[in-house]
C-alpha cells in the first residue's frame, strides 16, 4: 500500500497558542523543539493489510517553530485542523485529529519530553512534567525521559525542575 499524499488544510481555523515554561532548571539545554502529531481517527477509510487484516492509519508530525519570549518561556502557534480530511484509498474520507503537541528539551544524549494530548487542549489545556536534577546531570545516557506528573514522585522533590506546556485557543 502506498503512503498517501497528505495535504495541509488551505484554510485552517482552529488556532492555538502553545506556551512552554521551564521552572527551576539546573542549567541550559542544547536544544528545545516542539512538534504536533496528527493521526487519522476513522479506520474504515483505510484498507486492511492483506495478511494481517490490520489497518495502518496515516499520521503526520509537523515541526513547530518556537519563539523565545523570556529566559524560561517559549511560544508557538499551531492549528488543530492543519491536516485536510481526504479520501486517500477510495474507501471514504479519512478524518484527521491532533494527537498531541510535544516539547523535547535535549541535554547531551538525554531528551526530556513533555506531551500535551490533543484531547486535553480544552480541559484543562495544561500538562506539567517533573524531572530530577540527577537526570539532567547524568545526561550522557541516551534516554527519552518522560518525567513524572507529580513532583512528589521523587525521593527529593526539591531537586526537580518542571516543563509546563499549555494551549490557549486564539479566536480569529
Amino acid at each position: 500500500m502506498e503512503d498517501p499524499k497528505i495535504e495541509l488544510n488551505p484554510h485552517p481555523k482552529m488556532r492555538y497558542a502553545i506556551t512552554v515554561t521551564f521552572e527551576n532548571t539546573p542549567g541550559p539545554f542544547d536544544s528545545i523543539e516542539a512538534s504536533a502529531d496528527y493521526g487519522v481517527t476513522n479506520n474504515s477509510c483505510v484498507p486492511e493489510q492483506p495478511l494481517s487484516g490490520a489497518r495502518l492509519l496515516p499520521n503526520k508530525r509537523v515541526h513547530l517553530q518556537l519563539r523565545r519570549i523570556t529566559e524560561t518561556t517559549y511560544e508557538t502557534d499551531m492549528y488543530v485542523d492543519l491536516i485536510q480530511d481526504e479520501d486517500y484509498y477510495s474507501k471514504g474520507v479519512c478524518r484527521w485529529s491532533l494527537a498531541a503537541v510535544s516539547v523535547s528539551a535535549r541535554k547531551q544524549k538525554m531528551t526530556f519530553i513533555t506531551p500535551l494530548s490533543g484531547r486535553n487542549f480544552k480541559n484543562p489545556g495544561v500538562e506539567t512534567r517533573y524531572f530530577s536534577f540527577s537526570s539532567y546531570r547524568d545526561s550522557g545516557e541516551s534516554l527519552r525521559n518522560m518525567g513524572n506528573k507529580e513532583r512528589s514522585a521523587y525521593p527529593d522533590p526539591s531537586s526537580t525542575f518542571s516543563v509546563r506546556v499549555s494551549a490557549a485557543e486564539m479566536h480569529q
